[in-house]
């Protein structure tokens, strides 16, 4: 299933990048804590140059809690760069990011005698706005669950001593890698409307049961094989369709609205903590 989407707005977003670097301090790049490579844009490494860069893991409460405290301490065996752990829809940790953004600037020679000034960048969908909402404890930034919303970039006082812009998500030209494509579509950072939803639906539960066997097990009778054809994926979906009550006329499953429930349930947490990615080799082999 090869997934590919750039509109527009996002080659003005890398344009913006580039063309403020010279005011930021510091970068925070927002991922997704389920999957935190597929969320990380290859592009950023560029356009932030030798910049420092705090990694804010969001959307902990969604995630595998060992497999995110894994991330952190991969991400923080790079280079000036710290990791941090926060969920802005449960408000976790959020003084943890200033501490990161201090640390990383005070050996600085301006650190102190004005404000940090900071970028946050991310992908489509990771929760960049709402976690400027979050830190500022009012709605400075226009928020809504699908990817494209933020257009333009936004200047925000975030305290005291700390200002932030915020940029819109922005994805790359091509995903080599189509499980990337996947994982993005998986957590919302791609447009539904461009997708198959069934396909996505049956790739989600095939690869979710590949890492945890017993992902599924309350919602039908039978455990899915992770090598399964799609037909007994889709058996399965069906009946949980059918014990939700998720009919058409006829008696029959409404599929559309099956897959487009349990695609929602994953996104949302109600499915169980599940991360779709592990840091690339073992912690021990990173150092």
């Amino acid at each position: 299933m090869d997934i590919q989407w750039f509109p527009g707005h996002m080659l003005k977003t890398q344009r913006l990048i580039q063309e403020h670097r010279s005011q930021v301090d510091v970068f925070l790049e927002v991922v997704d804590a389920r999957a935190p490579m597929a969320t990380a844009n290859p592009l950023l490494l560029e356009l932030i140059g030798n910049k420092p860069r705090v990694i804010l893991l969001n959307k902990i409460d969604l995630a595998d809690p060992q497999v995110t405290s894994a991330w952190k301490a991969w991400f923080e065996l790079q280079a000036d760069t710290k990791a941090v752990l926060i969920s802005c829809t449960e408000r976790k940790n959020l003084p943890g990011i200033l501490t990161a953004v201090n640390e990383l600037c005070r050996d600085k020679k301006w650190y102190g005698l004005r404000k940090v000034r900071g970028m946050i960048v991310g992908v489509p969908n990771v929760g960049k706005s709402s976690l400027i909402n979050a830190l500022v404890g009012a709605k400075k930034a226009s928020v809504a669950p699908k990817p494209g919303h933020t257009k333009g970039l936004q200047r925000i006082n975030i305290a005291e001593k700390f200002d932030l812009f915020d940029t819109p998500g922005i994805l790359w030209h091509k995903f080599e890698d189509p499980a990337v494509g996947q994982r993005l579509a998986f957590l919302g950072s791609v447009k539904d409307e461009i997708l198959s939803v069934s396909d996505l639906v049956r790739e989600l539960v095939t690869g979710v049961t590949r890492l945890y066997p017993k992902a599924f097990a309350s919602y039908w009778d039978q455990p899915v094989d992770p090598e399964a054809e799609a037909t007994e994926v889709f058996a399965r979906i069906e009946g949980w369709g059918l014990r939700r009550g998720m009919l058409a006329k006829g008696g029959i499953v409404d599929y559309d609205r099956a897959f487009q429930s349990l695609l929602a349930e994953y996104r949302t947490g109600k499915l169980g903590r599940f991360s779709l990615e592990r840091p690339p080799r073992p912690i021990q082999e990173s150092k």
